[in-house]
């Protein structure tokens, strides 16, 4: 057996997490805030809707609630729902370029609420299938979204079973064979992106980590090297060969992502990609305030991977917006801000937007990025007016929610309350915030709040 697989099994199945620094269940509260911000907000998306119905009209023993809604369903289900809803709007938040809470946290929830566990055994949860995901993610020093591959579809599986198995508390065996399935498990593709294939592939992938660790409770057994073999996953999808699949994540335990400035919360609802870009015309929009009219060009400089992850250069549609440098630095420059009211049909296809759209062109740079290998140092733009001045943005380096830039307490809460209080109203939205802060001491996830299906007016 590898030293890989079985490096990771030992971890999930000791009391390592025990000893996880305070730092990490900050990462981990923070990102059952924002999950579940996203996911309220996203739950009217028409995925989320249609994949609510199909879960409702599934069998299977009613064990969770479906999105701490009133409709019970089965465990999978609840993630498979959770996880979409969550991910619909491209709001949520990514580590390593996997969107990682949106995965776990769905699906983490769901399987608490059938033990009974803790908010902290809920939090200890997440910490390990980040710590488990990041490693595995990070082997591979080849950008697999250039290849066609959605990592967050490809990995996620791995990672929701690394969480539920420690929730689930398996011995090593059925650790390492809900490994090997969750390898079997996964998938998805970037020309699914600007569909709504692209939050299904998180959403399957979650389903099917859940999956993988009641199959792997119940006896069925998995290829010992599935992950790290030569036959095995990491091989399978490495583009050059160059992934590390043979040494022992001997760190695992001793050193800790989620204590690390590795979570980025996105303050825009649009690709990961995009974020620096639209900071950067924010900030030309507030402190130059070019009339959007007058202007006759505009570039917007990024990594070569950055540019190719944002794929649709002429978006006629929210979906397709949400994945598009150029709509992000339109909105941008037009409206001050690029928040859930600029991520709708009738402003994408404004024809303001539309011909900042046609004026922009994306200058690609290398991706040199010390601590950011498919990032450039910093993203910026420039805009010529018709009266041939040129403005230039600030560089930007980090924006605001990245890891290494976090948001305030406040500035999340202000993103949470956003993307809630229309929702499930501000009594409720106050509520949950500040159990969600005070998550470790939570008695059993039953106590989590049945939230309201509309706000009260």
């Amino acid at each position: 057996m590898s030293d890989l697989t079985e490096s990771i099994t030992e971890f999930l199945t000791s009391d390592s997490i025990l000893n996880a620094p305070d730092t990490t269940l900050s990462t981990a509260k923070r990102g059952f805030v924002d999950c579940l911000g996203v996911a309220i907000a996203g739950r009217n998306e028409p995925v989320s809707q249609i994949l609510q119905s199909y879960v409702a009209s599934r069998a299977g023993p009613p064990d969770a609630r479906a999105l701490l809604s009133n409709h019970r369903v089965a465990v999978s289900h609840a993630a498979l729902y959770g996880t979409a809803a969550a991910h619909a709007l491209d709001y949520d938040d990514y580590a390593f370029s996997n969107h990682v809470s949106a995965l776990m946290v769905p699906a983490i929830i769901a399987e608490a609420e059938r033990r009974g566990a803790s908010g902290l055994a809920m939090l200890q949860a997440y910490i390990a299938g980040f710590e488990v995901w990041g490693r595995i993610f990070k082997r591979e020093p080849d950008h697999l979204h250039s290849q066609g591959w959605h990592p967050t579809g490809i990995f996620g599986a791995l990672g929701v079973a690394a969480a539920i198995s420690t929730l689930a508390g398996l011995s090593r065996d059925q650790t390492r064979n809900a490994l090997g399935l969750a390898c079997a498990s996964g998938g998805g593709v970037m020309d699914n992106f600007g569909s709504d294939a692209k939050p299904w592939q998180g959403a399957r992938a979650s389903e099917a980590g859940v999956v993988a660790v009641e199959l792997a409770e119940l006896g069925i057994t998995a290829g010992p090297n599935a992950l790290d073999g030569d036959g095995g996953l990491m091989a399978a999808l490495s583009p050059n060969g160059l992934v590390d699949r043979y040494s022992g994540a001997d760190d695992l335990g001793k050193t800790w992502l989620t204590a690390d400035s590795n979570l980025n919360i996105k303050p825009h609802p649009t690709v990961g990609a995009s974020q620096r870009s639209i900071d950067a015309a924010i900030q030309v929009h507030r402190d130059l305030h070019p009339d959007p009219a007058a202007i006759t060009g505009i570039t917007i400089r990024v990594s070569e991977k950055h540019a190719a992850v944002m794929r649709f250069h002429n978006p006629k549609f929210a979906s397709e917006a949400r994945f598009s440098a150029e709509f992000g630095v339109a909105a941008g420059l037009i409206a001050g801000k690029v928040s859930l009211e600029e991520l709708k049909d009738d402003f994408v296809s404004r024809e303001a937007v539309q011909r900042l759209i046609q004026l922009t062109d994306i200058e690609t740079g290398p991706d040199d990025d010390p601590s950011y290998p498919v990032g450039a140092r910093s993203d910026s733009l420039s805009i010529t007016l018709n009266n041939g001045r040129r403005l230039d943005s600030d560089p930007v380096h980090r924006f605001r929610g990245h890891g290494e830039n976090p948001m305030s307490s406040n500035e999340l809460k202000e993103k949470f309350q956003t993307c809630v209080v229309a929702e499930i109203g501000l009594a409720q939205a106050e509520s949950l915030w500040t159990q969600l802060n005070r998550l470790e001491e939570l008695k059993s996830a039953k106590n989590l709040p049945t939230l309201n299906e509309r706000a009260p007016h």
